[in-house]
């Protein structure tokens, strides 16, 4: 009874060994055999990418239209000599020099003024291209327009002119009604006067009608008077 029990167990064992070698070798893969090819599996879905959010650009600043650039219109200044000609000067003053005449009746348009306006630049009409002053304080000119509407034009400085009496007479110089004393009286004897001409008399003569002496008086000129109402001669001292 145990020898059969014992052989009943024997065979159990073996068959069990045999089921147990042979799961083993069936999921014994041989080296020899390569692997079954690996199946791509899909690629990841790709989250479609975020629209690029659209970026809305400020406009560029407008650029300012500037007014059309107007050329400012010259104020229209006119002068015409009245009463008589008019001096058209060197400079605006009285003390410089006459260049020029406007005629009476002639009108010119004035090109500036003086910074007191007092004085007109203008062209002279008997000379192309030149320009000189005339006076606006005067009987002889008529004006016409804005005078400070025009441009200020600077003018150089005017060198001061002089009549100087040497004689021992007392000389009257018109227009002017400028008596100047005889040359014993320096310095009183020197007197400034603007550019011009002048009629000088000879005040203590008994003739008060003399025809008297013409001058044509220049800036920087000193115009020495050495003989008026009698013969003799009268030389300026030195230094005078």
């Amino acid at each position: 009874m145990a020898s059969r029990t014992c052989k009943l167990l024997h065979r159990l064992a073996v068959v069990t060994l045999a089921v147990s070698l042979f799961g083993c070798r069936v999921q014994t893969v041989h080296p020899s055999t390569p692997p079954p090819a690996a199946t791509p599996s899909a690629p990841p879905a790709t989250a479609p990418a975020p629209e690029a959010a659209t970026q809305t650009r400020a406009a560029p600043p407008a650029v300012p239209t500037l007014p059309e650039t107007v050329t400012p219109t010259l104020a229209v200044v006119t002068i015409t000599a009245v009463n008589g000609n008019l001096y058209i000067r060197r400079g605006s003053g009285s003390d410089f020099n006459p260049i020029g005449v406007l005629a009476q009746g002639q009108t010119v348009t004035a090109a500036g003024r003086d910074i007191l306006d007092e004085w007109l630049y203008i062209p002279i009409p008997s000379q192309a291209g030149r320009f000189g002053w005339v006076s606006m304080q005067t009987i002889y000119s008529s004006i016409s327009g804005h005078t400070m509407d025009l441009p200020v034009v600077d003018s150089d400085l005017a060198v001061p002119a002089f009549i100087q009496n040497c004689s021992t007479h007392n000389m009257l110089v018109q227009p002017s009604g400028v008596i100047i004393p005889p040359g014993i009286q320096f310095p009183d004897n020197i007197v400034q006067f603007d550019p011009g001409e002048y009629t000088i008399h000879d005040y203590d003569s008994p003739n008060k009608n003399n025809q008297g002496l013409v001058i044509d008086l220049k800036e920087g000129e000193q115009y020495q008077i050495t003989a008026m109402g009698t013969p003799a001669q009268h030389k300026c001292p030195d230094g005078q």
